[in-house]
């Protein structure tokens, strides 16, 4: 090389070719195929060809196009297809497929009781030392099976229907404590309510052959905000989409589930005062008042002229602890937790929550028959 040629050089960079290649990490990825005169024909050829099985990777989105001219004039092209795991479809169709599945429900005897299922505070994807999602699961189905036995245990008290109480913090959300929990937080938000969205369709299920009238009646507790950025409306979280989306589901096989009611507050309202037979109603999270004042809550909200002023029951959670109080006319009831324990309560006051479910008994008012489920 001559003196001019190495003053003339340039530091000429190393340009990357088209040529195939794909990295993926479990959860996202690409693969980027070599010059092509046409376009692939077969994403699962695609896949296949660099080593991806076609039923559990999928390529979405659109491809990204590099085009070029050859130096014999022929045009090519180069493809750059994002890859992603392949999930199952897990909207409402999938709940309105099994929903058509059931078989026409028949009439079953009646009677002068509503039969009670009070489940709050699963926290779906809470990560504390003794369990997660899969064993927060694993004692809600458990309950539910329970309860479904110790429904036949009392029907010989005449039951007129079936009430599902759910009273909020059903996910574990990503805003509460300022979003400082969201490390020991498993599931993603959207895959908390997936899976709350079936294991509701899941008790309605087992409860809908079993009598002539069921409610499921959801609110959301604190956990099941959607945010904290802006203040939104309290009745519309987490807890009542997915109950919301289950009666979209319901609504397409009248005859199995035509008896079957999903009630929400209105989106004004976190709490909602319904009828459950011959008795009056308020289903509420719990967080609008401390520990221990419930009735003061209550007491609130009659000399206010409220909707729970008509109420005899009190039906709410976050305590995370099975608790009755009663006066001459008004009972109020905690129900107990699903998760697996709150490891900064443990270390602060020494004790763990009794877990599941309560079911019992509601006539004119009364409550009778509870049981921990």
């Amino acid at each position: 090389m001559s003196l001019a040629d190495d003053l003339s050089k340039q530091p000429t960079a190393q340009e990357v070719e088209y040529r195939p290649r794909t990295e993926f990490d479990g959860q996202q990825g690409y693969v980027q195929t070599g010059a092509l005169a046409q376009p692939p024909t077969s994403y699962t050829d695609l896949l296949e060809q660099f080593g991806y099985n076609p039923d559990e990777v999928q390529i979405v989105g659109h491809p990204r196009v590099s085009r070029w001219q050859g130096f014999n004039g022929e045009w090519l092209a180069a493809y750059r297809f994002h890859i992603a795991p392949k999930t199952a479809p897990s909207n409402l169709d999938e709940l309105i497929n099994r929903v058509n599945e059931h078989q026409p429900h028949n009439p079953v005897g009646g009677g002068p009781h509503f039969f009670v299922y009070q489940a709050g505070d699963l926290q779906l994807g809470k990560r504390s030392r003794d369990g997660s999602t899969e064993q927060i699961v694993a004692r809600y189905l458990d309950s539910v099976d329970a309860a479904v036995t110790e429904f036949g245990h009392l029907t010989r008290h005449g039951i007129e229907g079936v009430q599902i109480s759910m009273p909020g913090d059903c996910i574990e959300g990503s805003v509460s404590q300022n979003s400082k929990n969201l490390w020991l937080t498993q599931e993603t938000v959207t895959e908390q309510v997936r899976i709350l969205r079936r294991l509701m369709l899941h008790t309605v299920e087992q409860f809908a052959p079993l009598t002539n009238k069921v409610y499921l009646d959801v609110v959301n507790g604190n956990h099941d905000e959607h945010s904290r950025a802006q203040n939104f409306y309290p009745g519309d979280g987490w807890a009542t989409e997915a109950a919301i989306a289950v009666s979209d589901a319901l609504e397409m096989n009248p005859a199995a589930f035509g008896h079957v009611e999903v009630r929400v507050p209105n989106k004004w309202n976190g709490s909602m005062t319904v009828p459950v037979g011959s008795t009056t109603v308020t289903v509420v999270h719990g967080h609008q008042w401390r520990i221990g004042q419930g009735f003061k809550w209550w007491q609130e909200q009659c000399f206010g002229n409220q909707n729970p002023a008509g109420a005899q029951v009190l039906q709410h959670g976050h305590q995370h602890s099975w608790e009755v109080q009663t006066s001459a006319q008004r009972i109020r009831i905690s129900s107990s937790t699903f998760d697996c324990g709150s490891d900064w309560y443990r270390d602060a006051h020494g004790q763990d929550a009794k877990r599941g479910g309560l079911t019992y008994l509601l006539r004119d008012g009364e409550v009778s028959r509870m049981s921990l489920v």
